[in-house]
Parts: structure tokens; C-alpha cells; sequence
């Protein structure tokens, strides 16, 4: 009788055992993202120039993603989103239709405006 009450014990301490290093593991994925996105300029995104406004110093960009560089995975399309490129950018460089790769401050990565200030931007790659 003893025996099958240890049994049983140690059974159930295997599955709760087996259930915490699930959830660990789970969780790693989603720490490193915001690992990298705490870094400042590691982060890049790829995009299509849709139009500029030389007046308010931006350009809408469509089709942004991450770059290979910057995500592990399949490529996700985040939509349009409005980029606010540095002082040192010339935004005559860029056209419409033309990809471009910009770093993002991640300390104005406005996911909810769809808005980015860009520390770098690198026109045709």
C-alpha cells in the first residue's frame, strides 16, 4: 500500500515538474524580444517609401518588417507606419516605391501610432 502511495507521489511530481519547465521555456522567447528592443538602435526594419512630406520631415512607409537581421522566423507584415528619419538623413534620397532599412530608437517605438523616430535610414536594401 505504501509502495503505490510513493508511486503515485512521485508521478504527480514528475507532471507538475514536466508543467513548470513548459512554462519556463515559453516564456524565453517573449524576454528576449524585449531584451533586444531595450538595446538602443539594435532593431531594423525594412519597408516601401509610399510618399514624403518634405514640410513635416517624414515618410509613410509600407509594408514594414523586421529584417532577417532582427527577428528569427518568417517575416511579418506590420503595415504602414509614418518615419521620422534623423537630421543627417537628405529625405530627397528617398523616392516612393524605393525599400528602405532604418534602425529604430527603440525610445520612440510608438507601436500604437504606428510611428517611429529612425537613427539610421539606408536607402535601396
Amino acid at each position: 500500500m505504501v509502495y503505490i502511495i510513493v508511486i503515485a507521489l512521485l508521478i504527480v511530481g514528475a507532471i507538475v515538474t514536466t508543467s513548470i519547465i513548459t512554462a519556463v521555456k515559453n516564456n524565453e522567447g517573449a524576454a528576449d524580444i524585449r531584451a533586444k528592443a531595450g538595446v538602443t538602435n539594435t532593431l531594423k526594419l525594412t519597408g516601401i517609401v509610399e510618399s514624403i512630406d518634405e514640410a513635416g520631415g517624414t515618410m509613410i512607409v509600407n509594408n514594414v518588417q523586421f529584417s532577417a537581421e532582427s527577428r528569427s522566423g518568417k517575416a511579418v507584415n506590420y503595415g504602414t507606419w509614418v518615419v521620422t528619419p534623423p537630421s543627417t538623413f537628405s529625405l530627397s534620397s528617398a523616392s516612393p516605391g524605393v525599400n528602405i532599412t532604418f534602425t529604430v530608437s527603440s525610445d520612440s517605438f510608438n507601436v500604437a501610432d504606428k510611428h517611429v523616430a529612425a537613427a539610421q535610414v539606408t536607402v535601396g536594401k
